[in-house]
């Protein structure tokens, strides 16, 4: 009888704890594969994050390629400065290092334009422009060309402004030069410390006078325009007026000139180098007209520094200092000692030896 009873209690408790074990175990199992399952999800999901990210690396490269090639700097630039935003963080600052070079670049290739088109200006001022000039124009027009297709190229698509055909800058306009000269002209003064060394100019030109004027009959160019400029060698009748000796053709610009052979008169080279300028044959009424041939002669650079040119306003209240230096350096701080051949011009009117409407 004990043992009858005892065999169902433990009977019991087994099968109670069998049937709460049972569920439990169940439950775990399931838990077990929920959480297989969701760390399969998981693994899942981070391989499509993964395989995404790589065609979107793969896609960007591709358009990469395809924009790179574009001429345009700027659509580069556009470019590389939303995926230097979008990338993967590797991969940012190599986005952010190319698009500081191509900045950099840019800024270069601006700079470039400036310098260029303050060159070419310079070289169209001349109304009739040696073969030499005309040589070197069209190289830098098909430069800037280039340079304006790098920077400023515009497709369909593109919000980018497709430059206009250079145009010459105010400061270099033949129109707004002489009308300037006229005014400065007016107001330039003497500078009465150095009368004497204008007097000593004025004296050389007028001395020559003679020799100018028949320059003046073969030319038209008038007789003290071109003792203005024969003091650029001072006043030596014995080389060009590019400075090189009479006893050879000239080696420095212009080159190889005049024809024919060596030696050669101080008159014939002159002509020569006259009708290479394009001055043969000029009307040459107008105070602005004579200078701004003569500033053209002598270079129109100072403009590009927005100062006065010594070659011009040297010995007038109108220039203190600027000068390009021996290594064709502009210092704003550096005088030029030489008196200009405005400064010449005007002692020339105020002494009734030159008259100008």
């Amino acid at each position: 009888m004990r043992l009858g009873f005892w065999q169902a209690i433990w009977g019991t408790l087994i099968s109670g704890g069998v049937a709460v074990a049972i569920p439990a175990a169940v439950d775990a199992y399931k838990a077990r594969l929920d959480l297989r399952k969701a760390e399969q999800e998981v693994a899942l999901k981070q391989k499509e994050i993964e395989s995404k990210a790589q065609d979107l690396h793969q896609t960007y490269i591709s358009k990469f390629i395809d924009t790179a090639l574009n001429q345009d700097i700027e659509l580069r630039l556009r470019f590389s400065e939303y995926f230097s935003y979008v990338s993967d963080k590797d991969s940012r600052e190599q986005w952010r290092l190319y698009h500081d070079g191509l900045e950099k670049r840019r800024d270069a290739i601006r700079q470039s334009i400036n310098d260029k088109e303050m060159d070419a200006a310079h070289l169209g001022a001349h109304a009739r422009p040696s073969e030499a000039d005309q040589i070197k124009l069209a190289a830098l027009r098909r430069e800037l060309d280039w340079n304006y297709a790098e920077v400023g190229y515009a497709r369909q698509d593109s919000n980018i402004t497709v430059p206009s055909q250079p145009t010459v800058a105010p400061r270099f306009d033949r129109k707004a030069i002489q009308s300037e000269a006229e005014q400065l002209f007016d107001q330039a003064t003497l500078d009465p410390q150095r009368l004497s060394d204008l007097d000593k100019f004025v004296g050389r030109i007028q001395a020559n006078k003679e020799r100018y004027q028949s320059i003046e009959t073969r030319t038209s160019v008038p007789w003290y325009v071109v003792g203005l400029i024969h003091a650029d060698t001072n006043f030596d009748f014995s080389r060009h007026l590019n400075g090189d000796p009479l006893s050879a053709k000239t080696v420095n610009v212009p080159k190889g000139r005049p024809s024919g052979d060596p030696p050669f008169s101080w008159e014939d080279s002159t002509i020569d180098y006259l009708t290479l300028l394009g001055w043969q044959g000029l009307d040459w009424s107008g105070i602005g007209t004579v200078l701004y041939r003569l500033e053209s002669f002598n270079g129109l650079g100072y403009r590009n520094h927005n100062a006065r040119s010594p070659y011009v306003w040297g010995c007038t209240n109108l220039y203190v200092s600027g000068k390009f230096g021996r290594d064709a350096t502009f210092d704003p701080n550096l005088k030029d000692m030489r008196c200009g051949v405005g400064a010449a011009l005007k002692m020339l009117m105020q002494r009734k030896i030159v008259e100008l409407p």
